[in-house]
């Protein structure tokens, strides 16, 4: 029995497709797949079928559709569903999944290019990007974590790709990825690698005005929609293009390593995820950044535990998911490290918006913590910038957290957030996500003397102690926020 998730969904026997049933048969298998050889409670089946608004007979229809799945994988009288611990397990070969021959392949071809050789890396890569048949499980819309699953192996497609392109380019084939690179340029106008590549298969197929003008487009779409500049990867490009820098026409060098040209990565990182593919593919998004260095990745508390104690990171980036299944896992590792080690900061990323998460994170303080959803993760600069904040001291909380408390917060009857400006509320809402009094007047639009004065009147219409630091202003906004100031007041005028 074959699975193949990379691309719609099938399942295949003896070359022949298998019936899968009806559509919500087809979700369930779709998440334990997701999960293969792992137990899916039946409580997340029923989240990603039916969300938050689930019929009184989920449970009933959830057991049918397990059952019909199993008459149709069982062969020669072996049933590949286990049930266990409230939920079931897929029993799935190590070669029957796409999905896990493509992890092996990927290890093997980072095996490769670490060794230098680009040649097989590359064939390794075409290999692994031939199993995608298109968008992971396309057709399959998920009501609840599953989307967050998909997208992050979409994202392992396409820095694949990249990781493909920088291998032909150091091998000297600029003139045969160009085409392909302005169509994904098209595609992804946002990802700065993608740009940079182009540049330097442009430069290198002497046509440097269009490379740098490649430069000057992404420049002006970052500015423009998100109002921030180039990174300092593909600025230092953009230079090297201007100068002529004889560094760029070595082939031997990739773009990863160009981009790293300069000071070595300032920030030391450990990774905990527990899915093998995302993990692999955030480290892959991770390692893009000439800022940041990943010293280890893991995939559960004790080894991130032993990872800390032994690479003494900078910052630990941790999907809040880990085993063995408890969802405040991450929460109770940043609370083991702020204890062991204080100077440790901590980016939670999670898949719920729900803000008494983020509160939970952030109960025992807020310095050098960050809650981010995992959709965050698609902008590299941002969740770059959000671990720089944290490694300084500061803190971070997803814009989507603050607006839901916001929202809930004003629902309440007399609410004093009716007391404030159209202007206090927006600062309101930059200072709850952590940034400092630049950073609002930047994103606003403002001087920084207009928005200490808004901080100023936000805290005196809200009854807050006043709190100069910027990691203790956001305590004090989002637990307002939460209706939670009474208890947590005292604790920040002595902190």
């Amino acid at each position: 029995m074959e699975y193949r998730i990379l691309g719609p969904l099938e399942v295949v026997d003896e070359g022949g497709p298998v019936a899968l049933g009806r559509l919500k048969e087809r979700l369930v298998l779709a998440v334990f797949l997701l999960h293969a050889d792992e137990v899916v409670s039946r409580e997340r089946l029923i989240d990603e079928l039916w969300g938050e608004s689930p019929p009184p007979t989920a449970r009933k229809a959830v057991n049918v559709y397990v059952s019909q799945l199993r008459k149709a994988l069982t062969r020669d009288g072996l049933d590949p569903i286990a049930t266990a611990d409230g939920g079931y397990r897929l029993e799935v070969g190590s070669d029957a999944l796409d999905a896990s021959r493509l992890q092996s392949i990927l290890a093997d071809a980072r095996e490769h290019a670490n060794a230098g050789e680009l040649e097989a890396a590359a064939e390794l890569l075409r290999e692994a990007l031939a199993l995608w048949r298109g968008p992971t499980l396309a057709g399959l819309l998920f009501e609840s974590h599953g989307r967050d699953e998909v997208a992050q192996l979409d994202e392992l497609r396409l820095t694949a790709l990249m990781d493909r392109i920088d291998c032909d380019l150091a091998l000297g084939r600029q003139e045969e990825v160009l085409g392909e690179l302005h169509v994904l340029v098209g595609e992804h106008p946002l990802r700065e690698r993608l740009r940079a590549q182009l540049m330097l298969a442009l430069y290198r197929a002497d046509r440097q005005a269009e490379a740098l003008d490649v430069y000057q487009q992404a420049r002006e779409l970052l500015v423009g929609e998100l109002g921030i500049e180039p990174s300092a990867a593909l600025h230092r490009l953009q230079q090297g293009i201007l100068t002529q820098d004889p560094g760029l026409e070595r082939p031997a060098r990739t773009i990863a390593s160009t981009a790293h040209d300069g000071p070595v990565p300032s920030l030391r990182l450990v990774l905990a995820e527990d899915h093998y593919l995302l993990r692999e593919g955030m480290r892959r998004l991770l390692e893009t950044s000439p800022e940041l260095d990943v010293a280890a990745v893991c995939d559960d508390l004790d080894s991130l535990l032993a990872a800390v104690e032994s690479e003494r990171p900078d910052v630990v980036v941790t999907d809040i998911r880990m085993p063995p299944g408890n969802l405040d896992e991450g929460i109770r590792a940043s609370d083991r490290l702020r204890v062991e080690h204080p100077d440790v900061g901590v980016v939670v990323l999670s898949q719920y918006l729900e803000p008494e998460y983020a509160l939970a994170l952030f109960e025992a303080g807020t310095e050098r913590r960050a809650y981010l959803l995992k959709e965050r993760v698609q902008d590299v600069g941002q969740l770059v910038a959000a671990i720089r904040a944290v490694a300084e001291g500061g803190s971070v909380v997803d814009p989507k957290v603050v607006e839901a408390l916001v929202a809930e917060t004003t629902r309440r009857e007399q609410s004093p957030l009716d007391e404030l400006t159209a202007r206090e509320r927006d600062v309101l809402r930059e200072m709850a996500e952590g940034k400092n009094n630049a950073a609002i007047a930047e994103a606003l639009r403002l001087s920084e003397r207009t928005v200490e004065k808004a901080i100023h009147s936000i805290f005196l219409k809200l009854g807050l102690a006043w709190e100069p630091a910027v990691h203790k202003r956001v305590k004090a906004v989002i637990f307002y926020l939460s209706g939670t100031t009474a208890e947590m007041r005292p604790a920040e005028r002595s902190s």
